[in-house]
């Protein structure tokens, strides 16, 4: 899982994409390449569906563009991966709707059934009873009465807590170890722009960069963050925006600059001044070739050092867009 897509091009890829988005782009149409992550199963469904249309003499329903292949969906590989890194456990919480209509044929039927996915945060270490060789986890202590009573309407089991992480690693990562490994930062190898995870207050570390940031950093600039949001300013999130679209099409997505947060109203407004100086990050690097360094050579692939040594560091950019739309 670690460094699959180092040195790849990177897509955050929409449902209302346009062909031209990405400049040059030589891979299917954009605007088709969201049903690529379509299932076989759920490429038959809707097959179905829209011949079923079709029979009841609907007119002009198209079909999507199959002819590329289905994209490997690794989600779950990645979850796994960050239950032992980052000391989390992820539990789904299913949820079903009835017909609850009187005299439908389907009364008292699931009509629709769903789920959604949750994390709660778990110490690192298991706790074993006596010598039975039978031990278990258990919940961070940081979590307030109220918290926990959010998690369990999620619905949270205590199994979920207790089990080992999917990984297969028989503990999770402690403090002490974060800042054992090789320094990295991200690079955009067709820019040799770099966001370091020191300038966000993070250590430098493939742990240090998953794992959420510090409560306690010494980032004065996030005294400019909306209250409780300041943990949104983490290198995760910065290599994130870098990816994105630049410009807003749906409702979640975040804005790029002083002129789009002031157009939502009044009080996002405010936050317009904090754009200063980094209206141009969000969207920077799309269909950039990404890569997380090492301190090792491998072939032709600049080192931490080298990247440091020759790139442009932006984090300062990033760290400034991140703090501003913390407020959206």
């Amino acid at each position: 899982m670690i460094g699959r897509w180092a040195g790849k091009r990177v897509l955050v890829q929409g449902d209302y994409a346009e062909d031209d988005d990405i400049p040059g782009w030589q891979g299917p149409p954009l605007s088709l390449l969201y049903h690529s992550m379509d299932s076989q199963e759920e490429r038959d469904d809707l097959t179905e569906h829209r011949q079923k249309l079709i029979a009841e003499g609907m007119k002009g329903i198209k079909a999507p563009d199959w002819s590329f292949p289905i994209y490997a969906d690794i989600s779950r590989e990645a979850r796994d991966f960050l239950e032992g890194v980052c000391n989390v456990r992820y539990f789904e919480q299913v949820q079903e709707c009835k017909d609850m209509v009187p005299g439908s044929p389907t009364y008292g039927q699931i009509t629709d059934r769903w789920s959604s996915t949750h994390w709660v945060n778990v110490r690192p270490l298991a706790r074993e009873f006596g010598d039975s060789g039978v031990a278990e986890y258990v919940i961070d202590p940081g979590y307030s009465v109220q918290d926990l009573e959010y998690l369990k309407r999620c619905g949270l089991d205590p199994q979920d807590v207790m089990r080992p992480p999917r990984s297969g690693d028989w503990r999770g990562v402690v403090d002490g170890q974060i800042t054992l490994g090789q320094s990295r930062v991200i690079v955009n190898l067709d820019t040799l722009e770099y966001i370091n995870p020191v300038r966000f207050g993070q250590p430098p570390t493939l742990a240090g960069m998953v794992r959420q940031a510090p409560k306690h950093r010494c980032l004065p600039i996030l005294k400019k963050a909306a209250k409780d949001n300041d943990y949104l300013a983490d290198v995760a999130g910065g290599l994130f925006a870098m990816l994105c679209h630049p410009k807003r099409r749906g409702g979640g997505d975040l804005p790029a600059n002083a002129v789009e947060i002031s157009s939502i109203d009044k009080e996002r407004a405010k936050a317009a001044r904090l754009f200063k100086g980094a209206e141009d990050v969000k969207g920077r690097w799309r269909g950039g070739r990404i890569l997380g360094t090492s301190e090792i050579r491998y072939e032709d692939i600049p080192t931490t050092e080298e990247v440091i040594e020759t790139g442009t560091d932006i984090s300062d950019q990033v760290i400034k867009y991140l703090v501003a739309v913390s407020h959206y």
